[in-house]
């Protein structure tokens, strides 16, 4: 997941499931049955200012309105977030924070029962569930909302190719609208079952998406609300519903009178009401965040200015927090431009990591990464530097030059740098990398993209790459959910390469990486399994890890029962459960 959204930021019964999820997500010391009072960055692994008192309405803010409030078609992170207000799916987190998630089931009685080749999955749903206007939930609407993804002319932007490339459906299955019901997810009463093409050990986290919430059986929002229209009324599953929504400009939250607080061991909502307030003007956003008039922001962190207030007033910092996030920010070098390794590990060595994270804020922004797996993510290793970039992180100077020797450049080389003009941060990164690489003679020329195709055809087209001469971009990556596969799959597995929206950037071929990626879905990895895969994904010398991820936001005094959601939205607060006072 690209940060804000993906591509712009991400998981039982039998013996193997548990083992399966607990490997990935089971309780640790950063368990958030721990409770705070607040200070600088408590929610971050615990609940600040536990409360089970009721009323109030929570005031929010946001920067953009989300793509999709349709279930199935949102892929924003934050958007992500909201979604756990009015919507429930199978399966859910019931742990958010800290670098350790779990999950719980939702709808479902349990996290799922599976074939011994985790080829097929049966959820029995709980009984008492309603949608906001009264009806039933039952596992033919579980079923209608998942088969929406493949009517792919109509549900786009989501998060479907996860489900269409792993359920099995013929070919020509086109989604319901066009093509009925899909005879691989069989429904009963009161169970549905997931018939899968190939193993997938991970299927529990697919369950934990915005996207397996159930969409009412055929007639979705009434009359007018069904298909690309369902965003602008989509029924609640959740504890919160829509009463009303103004694109660009609002969106307000009242309680679900059907939803019963018997059936949810996840949500626990407190404010009577939820109000959004899109605001493109972030520094304006802070401004009154600062003044009290919002709770929090949804979307995105605070700015420089009130970055600056908040690590030099004690008060104000006292409200912030500024979790690590399973996100990496990173630089692609193109073995398909640079096809010298040598030269490729030059740029490693060069590279000034204590200026790039700079860049993008210092400190609050990123701690400086060695590898590529982010804390959250089994596999993190955080003594692992394959490449060490000198002290202080500012570069290797003479290793990068023993390398520009090796690959026959000894007085350096040129190349193009892509990057994104959609933030300041991005053009300062380059101006970092360019200063730091021509210490050892390598030139790099900016090539710059607004952002609108940047990630699905300026460097999400391999061909375009190589055409354009692109020897360095600027990329970054959060897990779609908190698993080695939901973090590698996209960015490193071969058959993940396609001509446009390419996220396996440097169109990496590995048998060991593919061979750790494939087999973890038989249930079967350990934390050994993908230290190796990261392993020789940093071999391969094409992606450059720059820093993990930090978001520093602030939350309103006011707030109770608040912490910070890292399985799904880098750190925005869980804002389903929180409280306020007066």
């Amino acid at each position: 997941m690209k940060t804000k959204k993906k591509a712009l930021a991400a998981i039982a019964v039998a013996a193997s499931v548990t083992l399966v999820l607990s490997a990935c997500g089971g309780s640790s010391s950063d368990d958030n049955s721990k409770t705070s009072a607040g200070g600088y960055n408590a929610a971050a692994s615990a609940v600040v200012n536990p409360s089970t008192k009721t009323g109030g309405t929570l005031k929010l803010a946001a920067t953009s309105d989300c793509d999709s409030w349709d279930p199935q078609r949102t892929y924003y992170g934050w958007c992500w977030n909201m979604q756990r207000l009015f919507t429930r799916s199978l399966v859910g987190y019931s742990k958010v924070n800290g670098t350790k998630f779990e999950l719980a089931p939702d709808l479902a009685t349990s996290l799922g029962t599976h074939s011994a080749d985790f080829k097929t999955w049966t959820y029995k749903l709980k009984t008492g569930l309603k949608f906001s206007n009264g009806a039933p939930i039952t596992p033919k609407d579980v079923k209608y909302g998942i088969e929406r993804l493949f009517a792919t002319d109509v549900i786009n932007g989501g998060p479907g190719s996860y489900f269409t490339s792993t359920i099995d459906h013929p070919k020509d299955y086109a989604g319901p609208y066009k093509s009925g019901d899909l005879d691989s997810i069989a429904t009963t009463a009161d169970s549905i079952t997931f018939h899968l093409s190939s193993a997938y050990s991970d299927w529990p986290y697919l369950m934990a998406m915005a996207a397996s919430a159930p969409v009412p059986y055929k007639t979705e929002g009434g009359k007018g609300f069904v298909g690309a229209t369902y965003t602008k009324h989509p029924v609640s599953s959740g504890p919160y519903m829509i009463k009303s929504y103004t694109p660009n400009k609002s969106v307000i939250f009242t309680k679900n009178p059907n939803w019963d607080a018997s059936t949810d061991t996840i949500h626990k909502p407190l404010a009577d009401e939820v109000d959004l307030e899109i605001n493109t003007n972030s520094a304006d956003i802070d401004s009154k965040l600062e003044a009290g008039t919002y709770d929090a922001k949804a979307d995105v962190p605070v700015e420089a200015a009130l970055q600056a207030k908040i690590f030099t007033n004690p008060k104000l910092k006292a409200n912030a927090d500024d979790p690590v996030t399973a996100f990496t920010r990173f630089f692609t070098v193109y073995q398909s431009v640079i096809t010298n390794k040598d030269c490729r590990l030059a740029i490693f060595y060069a590279t000034n990591k204590a200026a790039i994270t700079q860049a993008y804020g210092g400190a609050a922004a990123g701690t400086v990464a060695g590898s590529m797996t982010p804390p959250g993510i089994l596999g993190n290793d955080l003594s692992s530097d394959m490449y060490p970039s000198g002290k202080d992180n500012t570069g290797d100077l003479t290793k990068a030059k023993a390398a520009l020797v090796k690959c026959g450049k000894p007085n350096g080389f040129s190349t193009k740098m892509a990057y994104s003009t959609a933030s300041d941060a991005s053009k300062k990164a380059f101006q970092a990398e360019q200063a730091a690489l021509a210490r050892v003679g390598i030139k790099i020329t900016g090539a710059p993209n607004d952002g609108s195709t940047y990630y699905s055809t300026f460097v999400g087209s391999p061909s375009n790459v190589k055409n354009q001469g692109f020897g360095i971009s600027i990329y970054g990556w959060g897990a779609d959910f908190p698993t080695g596969y939901g973090f590698w799959q996209s960015i490193a597995n071969s058959n993940s390469i396609v001509p446009t929206g390419n996220s396996n950037q440097p169109s990496l071929k590995d048998a060991t990486v593919d061979g750790v990626l494939n087999a973890s879905l038989t249930g079967k990895s350990t934390a050994a399994d993908w230290q190796k895969l990261d392993k020789a994904v940093m071999e391969n010398a094409v992606y450059l890890p720059i820093y993990f991820g930090r978001n520093l936001y602030y939350r309103n005094p006011r707030l109770t029962n608040i912490t910070a959601d890292n399985a799904l939205a880098f750190g925005i607060y869980d804002f389903v459960n929180v409280g306020v006072t007066k």
